[in-house]
């Protein structure tokens, strides 16, 4: 009976969660900001070479995070949490100061370094939470973390808009150092620790986290179901602003409320359900997340108004929370704790692929057909692969997991 009661006031009482991972999600949410900062201020920097630099910029970025990613989660396997978040974050800091006076193509080299960092801090964070966090409590942080990434998102790209514009582009990535070096504060600040593994294997060890996909059926199903949602993320990305002002008769604005629809509903489902997590298994939740994101992109691809498409985006703002907060906590209890690190990089890239070759895709496909039936098109496909997959993880999942589940220590 005692075991019952504490059971149903775990459901109802307000979730208490430890300094590091509140000061984590501050410094999740002071990044995120400051990632938009940047990103805004390079954007205007090289407007002026044309559409081919902006494309070089992101390319960049895009592809480091791709390439990078055996060597970067082999890193985060390697060295100690506190150690790595404050020397990256430092690192980059000072590359955001060097950007802050450069021009040319310097600025290409500077951002190659930007994504590197970006790709140790990533993995680095998420190996972190799954260590020192329960592993019955890990969807309730993930959601909680994810609060404070989408209400980063949702303001980021207004402030930040704001203060290129009055301030100027310098400004902007002086500020953006400024948030690395608050990120690297917090780092060297926590509490607790993940411990590198003894183990030395050498360069056959930058492989694990490719290799653990490949061994586990979870695995490498979670991974087709998030490449497949990223996959789609790209395509609309691509011609939402085609959508919305050709199709719609939509403006700037208007664009920009549809995107905000999207974070304001990633934000208040990441802040439900980390003060009421759902009762089932993570699995079925993760499914149904799918579920309802592809019903929302296929919504907004039948949009015929802007306020239809801003509903549309907030179901899929849902969905796509869910994927994060139910699928983060499966791939953690079918990992290694040792090799997390790796998982973590490798995930990040593949889904980073995927993003990166659906733009491109998209943007060719769209040079020949309406935006509208392509929106649609994605979206079944996820659709698709939310059944396949969702009913595969569940059948392959067990409740012992594979490997150590989370807080292994």
């Amino acid at each position: 009976m005692a075991e019952l009661n504490r059971l149903k006031k775990s459901h109802i009482s307000p979730p208490r969660f430890t300094r590091d991972i509140r000061m984590l999600a501050v410094a999740r949410l002071i990044s995120e900001m400051g990632d938009e900062l940047a990103l805004i201020a390079l954007l205007f920097r090289l407007k002026d070479a044309g559409p081919g630099a902006v494309s070089a910029l992101l390319g960049v970025f895009a592809a480091t995070r791709i390439l990078v990613a055996p060597v970067s989660g082999l890193v985060v396997d390697r060295v100690s949490t506190r150690r790595l978040i404050a020397l990256v974050s430092l690192g980059q800091a000072v590359v955001a100061v060097l950007l802050s006076v450069t021009n040319g193509g310097m600025i290409f080299l500077l951002v190659f370094l930007l994504a590197v960092g970006g790709s140790i801090i990533g993995p680095a964070w998420n190996s972190f939470i799954a260590y020192v966090v329960p592993s019955e409590e890990l969807s309730r942080t993930y959601a909680f973390i994810q609060s404070y990434r989408s209400l980063a998102i949702e303001t980021g790209a207004a402030v930040g808009g704001y203060i290129v514009e009055r301030l100027g582009s310098s400004s902007a990535l002086l500020i953006d150092a400024a948030t690395f070096l608050f990120v690297g504060f917090i780092g060297a600040t926590l509490q607790d620790e993940r411990t590198p593994s003894s183990r030395r294997e050498g360069v056959k060890g930058m492989a694990q986290g490719f290799a653990a996909f490949v061994r586990s059926p979870v695995l490498l199903w979670s991974l087709v179901l998030l490449a497949s949602f990223n996959m789609s993320a790209g395509v609309i990305e691509v011609l939402s602003v085609f959508l919305v002002t050709d199709e719609l008769g939509g403006s700037a604005s208007d664009y920009g409320l549809i995107l905000g629809s999207l974070g304001a509903s990633m934000f208040l489902s990441g802040l439900v359900l980390s003060r009421h997590p759902l009762v089932g298994r993570d699995t079925t939740w993760l499914m149904v997340s799918a579920l309802l994101s592809a019903a929302g992109m296929a919504a907004y691809g039948l949009s015929t108004g802007i306020w239809m498409a801003m509903a549309a985006f907030f179901l899929n703002g849902i969905g796509l929370s869910g994927l994060h907060i139910f699928g983060t906590p499966i791939l953690v209890r079918h990992t290694k704790e040792q090799e997390r690190g790796r998982v973590f990089a490798a995930s990040s890239s593949v889904t980073m692929g995927g993003m990166l070759l659906a733009t491109g895709v998209a943007g060719a496909i769209g040079e020949l057909f309406p935006p509208r039936p392509i929106i649609v098109c994605a979206a079944l496909v996820c659709g698709l692969n939310a059944l396949i997959g969702g009913v595969q993880i569940r059948r392959y999942d067990t409740v012992a997991g594979e490997g150590s589940s989370g807080s292994t220590r």
